[in-house]
């Protein structure tokens, strides 16, 4: 056995530069003259035979300039770049024989590690990223400099030296200068080497890889640095291989090089244990939720498109479903942040559990959860499996020793019947969530074409309704109350309308709703109360008799801070007498808080405003809100008239509510009266006040005006 001894280098020619960029781009150029390696730091580069080019080919086949280089960033995000490889110069001026990448002909091509570009004849270029632990001279380590080792003396002779094989057991062509050509850089590299020759002996380990692989020589083929390398000998001869690997604990990044001058196969090792924990570290907080370690709103994305993917192949189903809590933030506010942090641990838990083979689930964005179902064979099945997962959720759960129950609700949207694409999905899905919402007794839906249409529509009108004021497109209508007794007129109702000029009239249906979601009910309810005391007043200043004008109020309009002493400035600029002025309230008004409804109707009542009590007989509340708040009139919701001629109940419950009006010594007035024959009911009933299309539909301004001048008017008092 040889034993080759090399004194170590002083320890500051073994200082790495901390600053250096973690990862190097090198160019390997082969030539009719030489292989030489190019490590490119600039932004451009150009590439021909000309002498100019910042790297020469010398090559006769080659164009003069042939190539470019050109420097790019990754993503604007991420702090790393790559190079482009351009057909000719930056002029326009393409090669004569053009580039011919990984065996494709190409004009332009983003260069990725282990590309080979061929410039024509025998020239080519091989682009590699390596880390900045990799010694460059690795890419061509015949042509390292020679290093001389001086004498040592034999007592200096210990634990420095390796063993390498017999002289004689070595190829013929590896000489003794080619043996202290690389030992000069292999002894002292920190980093693992290892040869072997091709026919999977091992011939030189350095003291680094010793140190790291002690089985390595046991071993042998079995072990994972040599592990397979044979196999890819015929596959990449001359070329160089770059794979990972794990010894134990450790992973390394292999980088191989097939040397058929010398029949040697070079392993040069890089220990990235460090670096793949950090990424495991940094995928893992980029793919997953921290708090309740299910996999996030990114992961899932990745995910659903792959199953989209393989159901479109397989010609199957999928299913996205959305999971909310409705009682969540309730539990919240009553127990603390902590308790919320438990549930949604606890949901997170159970969602594992359910969804163990056939589905998978993440969290989406504070109580919200999205689950992927892959097998969604038919209708009945989803509902199966949606009942039997809001069954696991909506157990005990036990906070503190608190037992809590959620309340949870899903939204489904099916591939690919209700969308193709996993962006369609999922905004389906979540519109199935929204639509379960709304229905406000099933705790799961599927989406409904026609409802999401609709509910996109009242989203379009909600947005277009901040505009409507401002841009005049509301006015007033108003509809007359009348006495069966003597057909005189008693009263009127402001309504409120709206004209868009491309949708025109909108549906006082919706927009009433969609001005109590918005902070704009106040302004438009103000708007109201103005317009339509004027014109209350404008009539009384024609000649007509005054008569009361009822204006509804919503919950947020009664409720604001100060309501009686704006009604009170506005009754006091339009000169109207606060005793023509009626005020509608429903019962679920005054009752979502008694004692704050007793204080603002006793300043409006001191003011000398009446109050009504509309939709009378749909609440919890009737008979409290007339014996603590004694209103000066009800109204009769329109649902009971309407069913009036086949619903001997509700004529019961007419009767009832006239008889309470009676005895309370109330106006009582039913609304909705549109034919005949519910006239006839409520005269029969003794019912003395109507409001209906029968008698006219709410009526522009001058219509209105037009309309009292051919009736008797009598105020109801």
């Amino acid at each position: 056995m040889q034993t080759w001894i090399l004194r170590p280098l002083p320890q500051a020619a073994l200082t790495k530069m901390t600053n250096a960029p973690e990862f190097r781009h090198i160019l390997v150029i082969e030539d009719q003259k030489a292989r030489r390696i190019v490590a490119l730091e600039e932004a451009t580069y150009s590439i021909g035979r000309e002498s100019s080019s910042d790297i020469v080919i010398y090559d006769r086949a080659v164009s003069r300039h042939h190539a470019t280089l050109i420097r790019i960033k990754v993503s604007p995000k991420v702090d790393t770049y790559s190079y482009r490889i351009l057909d000719g110069d930056l002029e326009g001026n393409r090669s004569t024989n053009g580039l011919l990448i990984n065996g494709q002909v190409k004009e332009t091509h983003d260069l990725q590690h282990g590309d080979v570009v061929v410039f024509g004849g025998d020239s080519k270029a091989s682009y590699y990223i390596v880390s900045t632990a990799l010694e460059v001279a690795m890419f061509n380590p015949m042509e390292m400099p020679l290093y001389n080792p001086p004498s040592i003396p034999p007592e200096e002779q210990d634990s420095q030296s390796t063993i390498v094989s017999d002289l004689e057991d070595l190829p013929a062509t590896q000489t003794s200068v080619d043996l202290i050509r690389f030992t000069s850089f292999a002894e002292l590299s920190p980093q693992p080497i290892i040869e072997m020759d091709f026919t999977g002996k091992i011939i030189y380990v350095n003291p680094a890889a010793s140190i790291k692989f002690k089985t390595i020589q046991r071993e042998s083929s079995d072990h994972p640095v040599i592990a397979g390398l044979l196999d890819q000998a015929q596959n990449v001869r001359g070329n160089l291989l770059l794979r990972e690997i794990q010894v134990q604990d450790e992973v390394y990044e292999q980088y191989v090089h097939y040397l058929t001058e010398t029949q040697v196969i070079r392993s040069y090792l890089i220990d990235i244990t460090q670096r793949k924990q950090s990424e495991k570290l940094l995928a893992q907080h980029t793919l997953y939720d921290p708090l309740t370690t299910l996999p996030n709103r990114g992961w899932f994305e990745e995910q659903l498109a792959i199953a989209i993917a393989k159901a479109q192949r397989d010609g199957s189903s999928i299913a996205v479903a959305f999971l909310e809590f409705e009682n969540f933030s309730r539990m919240v506010n009553a127990f603390g942040h902590n308790c919320g942090d438990q549930l949604l641990k606890t949901v997170a838990q159970r969602l594992k559990e359910n969804l163990k083979q056939d589905g998978a689930a993440a969290r989406w964005q504070g109580s919200q959860f999205v689950i992927l179902l892959r097998k969604a064979k038919d209708q009945p099945e989803l509902v199966q499996s949606a009942e039997a997962l809001l069954g696991n959720l909506h157990g005990l759960i036990n906070v503190s020793g608190q037992p809590l129950h959620l309340k949870g609700k899903l939204g489904i949207a099916v591939y690919p019947q209700d969308g193709e694409e996993a962006e369609s999905l999922l905004k389906n899905a979540y519109s199935a969530l929204g639509q379960t919402q709304n229905q406000g007794y099933a705790p799961y839906g599927f989406f409904n074409a026609k409802a999401a249409t609709k509910s996109n529509l009242l989203i379009r009108l909600e947005n277009l309704l901040y505009g409507a004021l401002e841009k005049n497109q509301f006015y007033l209508t108003y509809q007359p109350i009348l006495n069966l007794n003597t057909a005189e007129i008693t009263g009127m109702e402001t309504l409120l309308r709206w004209h868009h000029p491309e949708l025109g009239e909108i549906s006082p249906v919706n927009l009433i709703p969609l001005a109590e979601k918005t902070d704009l009910i106040i302004p438009i309810g103000e708007w109201i109360l103005k317009l339509a005391c004027e014109q209350n007043q404008q009539w009384q200043a024609s000649g007509l008799a005054p008569f009361p004008l009822s204006v509804n109020l919503s919950l947020r309009q009664f409720q604001q801070p100060g309501l009686a002493s704006k009604i009170a400035q506005i009754l006091q600029s339009t000169r109207l007498p606060p005793r023509w002025l009626i005020l509608e309230l429903t019962e679920s008004i005054i009752m979502d808080n008694p004692d704050f409804s007793r204080s603002v109707l006793r300043e409006l009542g001191e003011l000398g405003v009446r109050i009504s009590l509309d939709d009378f007989g749909t609440g919890m509340g009737s008979l409290t809100c007339l014996q603590q708040f004694q209103p000066a009139s009800l109204k009769i919701h329109q649902s009971f008239i309407h069913s009036l001629t086949t619903n001997a109940d509700n004529r019961a419950i007419i009767s009832a509510v006239l008889g309470l009006g009676h005895h309370f010594h109330l106006r009582v007035i039913a609304e909705g009266v549109e034919n005949l024959p519910q006239l006839e009911i409520l005269q029969k009933l003794n019912c003395e006040e109507v409001q209906g299309f029968y008698f006219t539909k709410p009526l522009r301004a001058e219509d209105a005006t037009a309309y009292l001048a051919q009736c008797k008017i009598q105020a109801a008092v």
